[in-house]
């Protein structure tokens, strides 16, 4: 359900900023610097139907290139050669939306007179348009790296306003350690233990796919987290963890091939409300505070104490429908380091 979700959020971003671009274009072509010597002379609706179509074709042609980079590229090769293949997918995805205008300028439009493919691509206005579309293409990179950089959905807030004063959110939240990670450093060394977490926190993408967001990344440990809505499935939280588990399972050979170690992580979940506030002058972040975030720390301390691989606080069991899919051993009333009040810790198993 979840799998192409953020794919598609993505895309669909994109289409939605190339709709803006072609109409601010369209507004400008139409009524500011059209020269009288234009080949073409398209009416409102033949406009109206390129903001249209032309959107959605470069919206869903420039998203689906950013994703496969960012699949296939990040990480893998350095920045320059990034920027290299960006311009030449760029490229040639532009030269097919050109290729399509020309189409529709020559069968739906019409053109003054009859001209070539490449005269109608080396018009000057046809080679102002290609600029603008690399411009674009740019700043739509641009905007989707902050959004990737801040985190799902916060750039949007930044711009709001939102935590320049501190408020109150209902958030759940998730610890994941690795395992044995003092043993892990030892045996393979600092540079090689550090390519180790990078792999395993790429591979840990997979949680995107049921709404997670990374707040931050501490050492070998990260923390997730997802803002409470109206009938939210807490099951997907779970999943969250468990897809990561599979995604690790499935790169077995890479890992003993390159460390010769199997990555295995342990999780505690709790929810709770947190103050959210923009913090930081040198280097700002979003940061939250308050209790829920210590007790989850806490939780996921107790995993190596029962040998579990996740726990959950009762207060986020009590938002569980209980399925066929796991089910939840309570594992007793703890006194979590720092608390003086007990609270039920229950370990997770996936059935």
């Amino acid at each position: 359900m979840f799998r192409y979700r953020e794919q598609l959020v993505v895309i669909r971003d994109y289409v939605i900023g190339w709709w803006v671009a072609l109409s601010l274009w369209m507004v400008v072509r139409n009524f500011g610097v059209t020269p009288d010597n234009a080949p073409i002379e398209p009416s409102i609706s033949h406009y109206v139907r390129l903001t249209l179509v032309f959107g959605a074709v470069a919206g869903v042609l420039f998203g689906i290139a950013q994703l496969k980079m960012e699949k296939h590229l990040y990480r893998r090769v350095p920045l320059w050669r990034l920027g290299a293949y960006s311009l030449i997918t760029d490229l040639i995805i532009m030269m097919i939306i050109f290729s399509m205008a020309y189409k529709f300028f020559r069968d739906v439009v019409g053109f003054k007179e009859e001209i070539t493919f490449l005269k109608f691509i080396s018009d000057p206005s046809a080679i102002l348009t290609f600029f603008y579309f690399g411009f674009v293409s740019f700043v739509l990179a641009f905007i989707r790296q902050l959004n990737l950089l801040l985190g799902k959905g916060n750039l949007l807030r930044f711009i709001k306003g939102d935590f320049y004063r501190p408020r109150v959110e209902k958030r759940v939240f998730m610890f994941i350690d690795l395992r044995d990670s003092t043993g892990i450093a030892e045996r393979l060394g600092h540079l090689n233990y550090s390519r180790f977490i990078q792999d395993c926190f790429y591979d840990l993408h997979v949680v995107q796919n049921y709404g997670a967001e990374v707040y931050q990344y501490v050492g070998d440990e990260v923390v997730l987290s997802w803002r409470i809505k109206r009938r939210m499935d807490f099951s997907k939280c779970l999943k969250a963890f468990w897809a990561f588990e599979d995604r690790l399972a499935k790169r077995t050979s890479f890992y003993q091939k390159e460390y010769g170690i199997v990555p295995k992580f342990k999780a505690g979940l709790h929810l709770g409300e947190v103050t959210t506030a923009e913090v930081g002058e040198i280097k700002k972040e979003i940061a939250y505070h308050g209790d829920t975030i210590n007790i989850t720390s806490r939780i996921q301390d107790r995993c190596n104490h029962f040998d579990k691989t996740l726990l959950v606080s009762e207060l986020f069991h009590s938002q569980l429908n209980e399925n066929g899919d796991f089910n939840l051993q309570l594992m007793g009333q703890e006194q979590l380091r720092g608390k003086r009040e007990r609270i039920g810790v229950y370990a997770v198993n996936r059935n």
